[in-house]
């Protein structure tokens, strides 16, 4: 929408930075251990007592425990395994292994499944006291789907077990096609979109609601879990998906399973964990834009209960816009890696070490502007463009972004008894951005801003697992959540030009001043203009001030969620989630070193653009809520599951400090979510369906507005009103042949804005659509490969992604929108004799469709909206080698 966005909060510890020199001094940790402690202790001995299991009898029962596992020997993590005619029934873990307790004494028919296999059964006797131990090996069907299995609720289930809206990519498919970014990512989920500006800027959007604020006080509405721990904020949200298991995105308020910022949905991401054997694999790459790509990972057994892995990624192309002024522009380069340790001190315990680096410094975006051609003369987004220019302060003409993103995360597991499970979540994180940009989108100095963004985090979470294989199983824990971080924004102008710019406005309201043109005939900068007509003064060739927000929170969260069977076939679940936070928001816009000459033209007095606050200004404040969700989940049979959900979402309140000393604290925003659903397998697992249509009405929706007024330049938080959106998504997997599988999702979102208010009023953007929001999107794709032979097995696998109209703001402007396009990828390959070595070739947007991320961004806001293009063909080759 707009680049940068400017918050109003401000941590305590924050000191007022010159606005000549980089704001480098964080904040320091302060971190509430003693209220967390006691907590946590009240909280898990609160569930030890709601979810303690009836025992009464229990000396007339025993266990059943074993494991499932394929034909040669590989365990079968998520395969379910049940007791004939009655409601035990469970899951295996990781390694295959599973655990039924209490079991009342007698004699049943055991019977294990997974999809892509055929079901196996034994009889098994359990006597009084008892355990009794089976292993079931199951046979791989020819032709089936793989089987994949999900952990949305915190416990290992199949997808057709969650009573939710819920679509999942596992690791492979990721690999066939691809899938290595965020917006690769979204176009095969439907009601998912992920909109990258560059990788300091996306927004995440689930069925119609937006997050991609850079404020560093305002939550995320779509939370962004990496193995349990929240990345959601921002500029540090961004990862590379590489070396993984799967991708779950849940749609729908998630705020009992994922906490405060999955307001309207959340996407978990699950890397890839040590194992216990020696496997490496690596690929290497080039392509068209001097593309030069590899990745590689590599998993070994250090001791018998010490593993590692380790893996990589590098990806690096040059920009595919022309800087006619020097250089390109939409490049990338990224490299990241991740080291992983997997401790197993017990046969009960598992305890994860993750190390995650990641370093973007790709070139700068084309911002380029929609109003002033370049010197080529080729106003199209698509063509080259002409910005940066001699900086008026810095003098370099540099464009880009370069960010570090790091976290380190540890994961415990601990089976306290048959039933029970204590798991540990403890993690930092830390993104530290700086990008320069230019925001007329023109050779004119007019609009030069930089955003430096800084976030430190920690978090910890104690959660107790209760499933003894009977009727009820849930969980209940608490968890605390620190964060802090600022996001700077420094403006440089040569104010000859940037008087050039508004003297278009200035002449309407003053008609005695001249309306100038902000480039000359032959595209170069207009400076002309010399002195400030109304006060005689000189304009300055350069001149700079900074406006500073920063946030700070501390939030302690209590939850529990749990299922009941009602019957062997009908479940009834249900969850709620407590949180108390201690917010601090503030705004820091100290008047410029050498004062503007043209404050009077917006009110900003000694700075030209940020209206300077008296001094530091911050406020505290507290709140508090409760989420929760009601579900219920029917299995029709083993082709057939229908769900349906009702959920509270909340977005927390937003502490708005405007210069120069004004606040205002907006409402929480709030959803309600009605789900309804089927999902299921036919055709002895060779067909995967999920269907789900949803509605929900939106309360105190909060817009980021940026906009030009007689105050200077005002970036606030808005309260919007209502709004209501309703829709439907379906998805599809189908092996329908030896060679020849399919896929394919349709999503269907009609989100708009309310007529009237809950007072009646009608509303600015009454009747328009969400920005950023398809009515339609669809994707389609699919494998065919032939028997191998001696060249090896061929195959091809082909995509198709379509999205219908989208506007890029609120106000539904037409010119700042994108009509529907639709993008044709390809990818073909070999896999030589013995599976160890894959050459391979691609081609994604196959036709060059042109078509537009972004439009209107800070530009807009002062008449001259500017575009960012879309990638247009690419194409390039890999070779894979495995061990």
């Amino acid at each position: 929408m707009l680049n940068p966005r400017y918050s109003t909060r401000l941590p305590v510890s924050y000191q007022p930075q010159d606005a000549d020199v980089p704001c480098e001094e964080h904040l320091p940790l302060q971190w509430p251990g003693a209220p967390l402690s006691v907590l946590l202790a009240v909280v898990l001995l609160g569930s030890l007592v709601l979810f303690r299991p009836n025992t009464a009898g229990a000396q007339a029962s025993g266990r059943l425990s074993g494991v499932i596992q394929a034909e040669a020997g590989d365990p079968l993590p998520g395969a379910t395994v049940r007791l004939e005619g009655t409601s035990y029934a469970t899951v295996a873990g990781q390694d295959g292994r599973f655990r039924l307790s209490p079991v009342p004494e007698g004699t049943y028919t055991a019977v294990a499944q997974f999809v892509g296999f055929e079901p196996a059964q034994q009889a098994v006797r359990i006597e009084a006291g008892a355990a009794a131990e089976v292993t079931f090996t199951l046979a791989e069907r020819t032709l089936a789907l793989d089987g994949v299995v999900v952990s949305a609720q915190k416990r290992l289930q199949a997808v057709e077990e969650v009573p939710a809206a819920l679509s999942v990519l596992d690791g492979q498919l990721m690999q066939n096609l691809e899938v290595e970014q965020f917006d690769d990512l979204s176009a095969f989920v439907p009601g998912l979109e992920v909109q990258l500006q560059s990788p300091n800027n996306p927004g995440f959007v689930v069925r119609g609601i937006t997050s991609d604020s850079g404020d560093s006080r305002i939550e995320p509405r779509v939370s962004v879990f990496q193995d349990g721990v929240s990345i959601s904020k921002s500029r540090g949200s961004v990862v590379e998906l590489f070396d993984m298991e799967r991708v779950e995105v849940l749609k729908g308020p998630q705020g009992t399973l994922f906490g405060r910022g999955a307001q309207i949905g959340a996407v978990h991401l699950i890397q890839n964990k040590p194992e216990r054997r020696v496997a490496a694999e690596a690929t290497v790459g080039v392509g068209n834009f001097s593309e030069r790509y590899a990745t590689g990972v590599v998993n070994t057994p250090l001791t018998d209960n010490l593993l590692l892995r380790v893996a990589g990624i590098y990806s690096q192309h040059d920009g595919v816009i022309e800087n006619e002024l020097g250089g390109r522009l939409n490049g990338k380069e990224t490299q990241a890696g991740r080291l992983s340790l997997r401790w197993l001190p017990t046969d009960r315990t598992v305890v994860d070490a993750i190390v995650n680096v990641q370093r973007d410094t790709p070139p700068g975006i084309a911002f380029k502007s929609g109003t002033f051609a370049p010197p080529s003369g080729a106003l199209s987004p698509f063509a080259s463009a002409a910005m940066g220019g001699a900086d008026p302060v810095l003098g370099d003409d540099d464009l880009f972004v370069d960010r570090t993103v790091w976290g380190i995360t540890l994961l415990a597991d601990h089976q306290l008894a048959p039933a029970w499970m204590l798991s540990s979540i403890t993690a930092y994180r830390e993104f530290d951005s700086l990008e320069r940009f230019d925001a007329d989108g023109t050779p004119a100095p007019a609009l030069q801003f930089d955003e430096d963004a800084f976030g430190q985090q920690v978090s910890q979470e104690l959660r107790l697992n209760y499933d003894g294989g009977e009727r009820f199983r849930g969980f209940g824990g608490a968890s605390l959540f620190w964060e802090d971080g600022y996001q700077r924004v420094p403006f440089r102008t040569d104010e000859r030009s940037f008087f050039a710019l508004l003297s278009p406005l200035l002449n309407q309201a003053n008609p005695a001043l001249p309306a100038l043109p902000l480039l000359n005939p032959d595209g170069s900068p207009n400076l002309s203009f010399t002195t400030n007509p109304l006060t005689g003064q000189p304009l300055k060739e350069s001149h700079q001030e900074v406006s500073t927000n920063l946030g700070s929170m501390t939030a302690l969260e209590v939850f529990a969620d749990g299922t009941y069977d009602v019957t062997p076939r009908w479940s009834l679940t249900a969850g709620l989630r407590a949180t108390y936070e201690e917010g601090t928001g503030g705004l820091d816009v100290p008047p410029a070193n050498d004062p503007g000459t043209l404050g009077f033209a917006l009110g900003a007095g000694p700075n030209n653009l940020f209206t300077p606050t008296e001094g530091r200004q911050r406020h505290s404040e507290s709140f508090t809520s409760v989420v929760g969700r009601l579900a219920t989940n029917y299995r029709l049979g083993t082709a057939a599951t229908v769900f349906g959900s009702v959920a509270r979402g909340r977005r927390p309140n937003v502490i708005e400090v405007s210069a120069p000393s004004t606040v205002n604290v907006l409402n929480n925003e709030i959803v309600w979510s009605y789900d309804v659903g089927v999902k299921g397998l036919l055709w002895q697992d060779r067909l995967q369906y999920d269907a789900a249509a949803f509605y929900y009405d939106y309360f105190n929706f909060q817009t980021s507005v940026v906009e030009l007024t007689a105050d200077g330049l005002v970036s606030e938080t808005r309260d919007s009103g209502n709004a209501t959106a309703l829709g439907g998504e379906a998805s599809l997997r189908a092996a329908l042949a030896d060679g020849l599988s399919v896929f394919g999702s349709y999503g269907y979102t009609n989100a708009t804005f309310d007529d009237t208010d809950t007072t009646g009023e009608e509303q600015e953007l009454a009747g328009n659509r969400f920005r950023l929001t398809p009515e339609h999107t669809l994707a389609l794709g699919g494998e065919l490969s032939a028997h191998p032979g001696a060249l090896g097995r061929l195959w091809l696998r082909p995509t198709f992604t379509f999205k219908s109209q989208v506007f890029f703001e609120e106000d539904n402007e037409p010119g700042i929108a994108q009509d529907g396009y639709g993008l044709v990828n390809l990818r073909a390959g070999i896999d030589l004799p013995g599976g160890r070595v894959t050459v391979s070739g691609f081609v994604q947007n196959v036709t060059d469709t042109e078509y537009l991320i972004d439009a209107g961004n800070t530009g807009g806001a002062f008449g001259i909206p500017t575009f960012i293009p879309g990638p247009p063909r690419t194409f390039g080759v890999r070779l894979t080698g495995r061990l």
